[in-house]
């Protein structure tokens, strides 16, 4: 299971908070550790809880919730929740994960969080530490960044990145526990593909599915990973 994401709800409105705590008190990878009223209760609470994630209420008592942003050393992975549609261009320019619109539907809520993680995941792997792999007998390293697929090789570990395909001498549950959480999506035994890097999915004549990556390869999913698997690349849509 994923580490739960430690979350603060920022929303004026009482029964907004009541109504997204219940919604993702359903969801075993959050954990609400603080609720806020108002702009100066949220900046106080992120400084001192420093969150995986807020939700931020985009007008709270007239002022805009972005102005928080500006307040706080750190900046937390952020889910802004509106009802105007029209602060989503301002939302984007500042990178945030994802914007909802109230009311906020439960399949919503769920893709919300799932790119929250892959918010989460991208700045970590930025600075991330190097993977040393050999390719044609020659040592390289390569970013987190770059990496497309991992599968197990026998005592080794093949990694296909966008710099070529190595091995570094590990196994493959060494190296997925490893790699920062959610980092990968296994798709079969002993193989597993970088989210971050995942473009689309469908299904071949045979109703095999199929991942693309933003490559355009694709990779099959074994029939026991496919239930879930496919659950997952559904919410990205």
């Amino acid at each position: 299971m994923n580490k739960p994401l430690r979350t603060i709800l920022i929303d004026d409105e009482e029964f907004c908070r009541n109504d997204l705590a219940e919604a993702l008190g359903k969801m075993p990878d959050i954990e609400i550790i603080a609720e806020a009223s108002n702009l100066k209760e949220a900046i106080l609470l992120i400084k001192k809880h420093s969150p995986d994630l807020i939700f931020l209420d985009l007008n709270i008592h007239g002022n805009n919730g972005f102005k928080i942003l500006s307040e706080v050393p750190k900046i937390p992975s952020v889910i802004a929740v509106t009802a105007f549609i029209e602060h989503a261009v301002e939302g984007f320019a500042l990178e945030l994960a994802d914007y909802i619109l109230k009311p906020v539907e439960d399949k919503r809520l769920r893709q919300a969080v799932i790119r929250a993680r892959w918010n989460i995941l991208l700045k970590s792997i930025h600075g991330a530490p190097l993977v040393e792999i050999e390719i044609n007998e020659r040592s390289t390293t390569i970013s987190l960044a770059n990496i497309l697929s991992v599968k197990s090789n026998q005592n080794y570990v093949e990694i296909q990145s966008s710099r070529g395909t190595g091995l570094t001498r590990s196994t493959f549950t060494k190296l997925m526990n490893e790699l920062p959480p959610n980092f990968a999506l296994e798709i079969s035994r002993g193989h597993a593909i970088a989210r971050h890097q995942i473009n689309g999915w469908h299904r071949d004549s045979s109703g095999r599915l199929l991942v693309r990556l933003k490559t355009g390869e694709e990779f099959m999913v074994s029939k026991r990973l496919q239930k879930g698997v496919l659950q997952y690349l559904e919410l990205l849509h």
